[in-house]
């Protein structure tokens, strides 16, 4: 029987025909060591190359960022042993004038609402909304009758207690007279004691009677004067010169008296010849405001127009809400341009005398000791000083405390700036007026 031999294997691409020649006819898989010398040599090349490939890749990428980081190091050390150079300048102060621009709004110098003080019907109104009036014109007249009623009896209860009166002094002439024609009686026994007694007595009631009399002639004049007031105010008059602003009842309408609660006045009167603003001052300007201080008032309606104004109030105290000085401002109004009501924008010039130092908000250092700005001493050693400010304007900043006018203040202190640190100025500061 022939032996059948067993045809060759087609090899895969991706394995060396060689090793599949030597594998055909082998049970188990040769090693390295099983393999021919040539093969061998082969193979240990190959991973010698691939150690090569993976030493020369690694120092590629290691190598550069190890120098950096040296070259790196070496700079920040550099750097940390530089002397800082700094620039610096002389701090300036704010103008002694300044003008201040504060919105107001404008009232009345006075207004009162004029309410009836005596009831009854409106018999007439003189003047209407707008009406210019002076003190003592009168605006309208009342029909009270009741009260005309009441001042009539008066007047008769008046005359009828004088005439009371003027009996009781007669009767109190008399019994003054028979008293003392007793007395001389008495004297030569003309006349008893109890005839004295009787007559003194009727003296002394006489003259109570007359104490009376005059007690209620007393009274029923004050009554009488009462009325008369009463029906003086069926005549409604201005107190004051001003501008009638409300008229609020017509002819025949009932007016009651004493201005009682829900009731309306029957007019209101506002002084408008001067009028006053009420402008609200900051802190910072509280102490530059005083009376007699000049001002300028603007309004919307009259553009490129001022009014002349003077400071005439001051609260004398800050709201503590707003911290702002309450001022009143008063301003001349004879043409009667402004109206009470109206806002406003007040100007004030005011004067420092002891103006505050300004320096670049750049120059500001703000850490947990809180505002601090850097300044070079004679030694060119930067030295921190704690300061107090005032208003920031943006670009530079008020510093009211902490800082002397002839200090260099380091204008770019930056973050490597610390206290105590010896610097280098590479510019020559101007001294400021």
């Amino acid at each position: 029987m022939e032996t059948m031999t067993k045809p060759p294997r087609t090899p895969r691409r991706d394995e060396p025909i060689e090793i599949i020649s030597a594998l055909e006819g082998h049970e188990e898989i040769p090693t390295v060591q099983s393999l021919p010398r040539p093969r061998r040599a082969v193979l240990l090349l190959i991973g010698v190359a691939l150690l090569i490939v993976l030493g020369v890749a690694f120092a590629a990428g290691i190598g550069p960022r190890l120098h950096r980081t040296a070259q790196f190091n070496a700079e920040a050390e550099a750097i940390a042993n530089e002397i800082p150079a700094v620039a610096v300048d002389f701090p300036t102060r704010t103008q002694a004038s300044t003008r201040i621009a504060l919105p107001g709004s404008m009232q009345a110098l006075q207004e009162t609402a004029i309410f009836a003080r005596t009831t009854g019907y409106l018999k007439k109104w003189y003047d209407d909304y707008g009406a210019h009036v002076k003190a003592g014109d009168l605006l309208a007249e009342i029909d009270a009758p009741d009260v005309d009623e009441q001042l009539s009896q008066s007047r008769a209860t008046l005359e009828s207690d004088q005439a009371n009166l003027a009996k009781s002094d007669l009767d109190l002439t008399y019994n003054d007279v028979t008293a003392k024609r007793y007395d001389s009686l008495m004297k030569s026994n003309s006349a008893t004691p109890q005839e004295l007694d009787m007559y003194h007595a009727n003296l002394a009631k006489a003259r109570t009677a007359v104490s009376m009399a005059r007690a209620n002639v007393a009274a029923d004049a004050a009554n009488v004067k009462r009325l008369e007031d009463l029906q003086s105010f069926e005549k409604i008059t201005a107190p004051f010169s001003g501008t009638i602003t409300a008229r609020n009842y017509d002819v025949g309408a009932l007016i009651t008296a004493n201005g009682t609660s829900g009731i309306q006045p029957m007019f209101r009167i506002a002084q408008t010849d001067v009028l006053r603003v009420w402008v609200n001052v900051p802190q910072a300007f509280s102490t530059l405001v005083r009376p007699g201080l000049t001002a300028e008032l603007k309004v919307r309606e009259y553009p490129g127009k001022t009014f002349a104004a003077k400071v005439a109030h001051t609260a004398g105290a800050l709201d503590t809400a707003t911290r702002t000085l309450l001022t009143e401002v008063q301003v001349p109004n004879p043409d009667g341009k402004l109206l009470a009501g109206m806002y406003c924008e007040v100007s004030f010039d005011v004067t420092d005398p002891s103006p505050p130092l300004i320096i670049p908000v750049g120059a500001l250092i703000t850490q947990g000791q809180g505002n601090q700005v850097a300044v070079v001493d004679a030694d060119g050693v930067a030295r921190y000083k704690t300061v107090q400010l005032g208003r920031d304007s943006g670009t530079t900043v008020e510093v009211v405390a902490g800082l002397d006018r002839h200090d260099r203040v380091v204008t770019n202190p930056g973050e490597r700036l610390s206290d105590g640190v010896k610097v280098r100025i590479i510019n020559e500061p101007t001294a400021k007026n």
